[in-house]
């Protein structure tokens, strides 16, 4: 305690020695230690959290963040507790050790489960468990797409009997539910694939009998039924692709044409092209002059009569009449044969409806060698004139790529540079601090020292306070005899500097040979 109380009385006769400028430098350099400190240990003692595991269930969460809290690791919940974040440096180890312990999130069990089989196993128990095992293994298959992140497979399977015939034998059914990954959407063709899954994995189970729904309620499974639909969409990327590649060959054409003449670094070559895949079928009939192909004459009564007729056409009879007032009937048929022409044409969907091409060369380009260059371009891609097609050609000077190469390193530099002062911010305002600190503790320092020097030469011999009495002390001798010699000496100065400076204005040279032999003496 002795030794305690003599520290504290120590700092406090110091504290209370020190004039006020000196207290508030120290209190200065007492914070920004003190500030530096803490900062230093706050950012070298700050949890980096990365995600352990995302979208959970309740029940796993709840879980996985009770055996966290038992093994005293830092943790954050997010996402409503369905994500959990913990130290980045253990993410890697605490996950394997949830595997050994067997507490990663559940997930579906596949064709695994027969691994434990029980041996009191009935028939209705491995149906069920066959059951549960091919649901396990399409759900896996489902969510391995890319664009899935999870699927629930109900399957509904009829019960087998020797007594039933195979054609009245009931279907299989199945539904399913998606979870498209956020922000991505379940292309029609591959609802036809895992429909196709499915199907091809369940004994007896058709397309139509298959549901499928995602986990916003919309029917996915129509398109199986329109089969138009589909298609359609199919097309349009098909579509899309063979666009892209005539427009690819026709730029590969023009850089072939091109490129041994100006030189392939020269140019800048764009083509686009408008292609119309609708497909039509039309038929033309075009009919030709008429012609008597058969021709029927019956008559009959008492005053009528058919007779072969005679001359350039036999197969036309004659009629013949007889006595007046008899009854008659007369019929005539004539069947005309017409010459016809049927033509069926059928037009290929991809038809280039326009195109369009753009040139742009490195350098300036006269007028004629501009048109010279359009030509070539028109004849190389196929143009045609009453399709309005368009070919552009410009000269203009590009970038050098120097210029484009010290762009890209002057960007890279600043984005080296930001990321640096973000990564390492905390120690460089700690070390500008601490370099502050160092130089207003010097810059103390050195005043302090010129402080002493000065109150050294200016510092005048305290006069010894009279004691009463007779015979004066030693002290006060020695005192008295400096202060004597003292102003003897500054009698002395002021006579040499009242010398030297008449003899300076009388003679400058002779001044300054004195003053060299002063400093001599000295």
């Amino acid at each position: 305690m002795d030794g305690m109380k003599k520290i504290w009385t120590g700092i406090k006769d110091g504290w209370t020695d020190l004039d006020k400028s000196k207290r508030i430098g120290l209190v200065l350099v007492l914070f920004f230690v003190i500030s530096i400190v803490t900062g230093l240990t706050y950012y070298t003692q700050k949890v980096e959290y990365a995600t352990l595991f995302s979208e959970l269930e309740e029940a796993d969460a709840g879980t996985i963040v009770n055996d966290i809290k038992t093994k005293g690791i830092a943790y954050k919940l997010e996402d409503n507790g369905t994500t959990i974040l913990i130290d980045q440096s253990q993410v890697d180890t605490y996950r394997i050790e949830l595997a050994v312990d067997d507490l990663l999130p559940k997930s579906t069990t596949g064709f695994e489960i027969f691994d434990e089989t029980s041996m009191m196993a009935t028939d209705e128990d491995r149906k069920i468990m066959y059951q549960r095992a091919v649901t396990g293994e399409l759900e896996q298959s489902i969510s391995a797409l890319d664009f899935i992140k999870e699927a629930k497979v109900l399957l509904s399977l009829p019960e087998d009997s020797v007594f039933t015939n195979e054609e009245n034998q009931s279907k299989a059914s199945a539904s399913v539910v998606l979870t498209p990954l956020s922000g991505s959407q379940v292309p029609v063709s591959a609802i036809q694939g895992i429909a196709s899954l499915i199907s091809g994995a369940v004994d007896n189970l058709p397309k139509e009998n298959i549901k499928i729904v995602d986990t916003a309620g919309n029917l996915l499974s129509t398109a199986l039924e329109d089969e138009a639909n589909l298609n359609a969409t199919d097309l349009v990327s098909k579509y899309q692709a063979i666009t892209k590649s005539y427009e690819q060959e026709l730029e590969q054409k023009l850089l072939q044409t091109l490129a041994p003449i100006y030189g392939i670094d020269k140019l800048t070559i764009a083509v686009n092209a408008d292609m119309n895949f609708d497909s039509n079928e039309s038929e033309i009939i075009n009919y030709g002059d008429s012609s008597v192909r058969s021709e029927t004459v019956s008559a009959g009564g008492e005053t009528i009569d058919v007779e072969e007729g005679e001359g350039f056409d036999n197969s036309i009879n004659q009629v013949q009449s007889g006595e007046e007032g008899g009854n008659a009937t007369y019929d005539r048929t004539t069947n005309y044969e017409l010459n016809s022409e049927t033509t069926n044409t059928i037009k290929a969907p991809g038809e280039v409806e326009k195109l369009s091409a753009s040139v742009i060369f490195d350098g300036n380009l006269s007028p004629a060698d501009q048109e010279s260059l359009e030509a070539i371009v028109a004849t190389t891609i196929g143009t045609v004139e009453e399709r309005a097609d368009v070919v552009t050609v410009q000269g203009i000077d590009f970038a050098t790529a120097v210029e484009a190469t010290e762009e890209n390193e002057t960007e890279q530099l600043k984005i080296s540079i930001r990321d640096m002062l973000l990564r390492y911010w905390p120690y460089l305002v700690g070390g500008s601090v601490l370099l502050g600190i160092l130089i207003f503790i010097i810059l103390l320092m050195r005043k302090r020292t010129d402080d002493d020097e000065l109150d050294f030469f200016d510092e005048e011999e305290p006069t010894a306070k009279p004691i009463r009495s007779d015979q004066p002390t030693a002290d006060q001798k020695e005192a008295k005899e400096k202060a004597e010699i003292k102003r003897e000496l500054n009698k002395n100065m002021s006579a040499k500097e009242s010398t030297v400076r008449e003899y300076a204005k009388e003679s400058p040279e002779g001044a300054a040979d004195l003053i060299k032999i002063w400093m001599k003496d000295k």
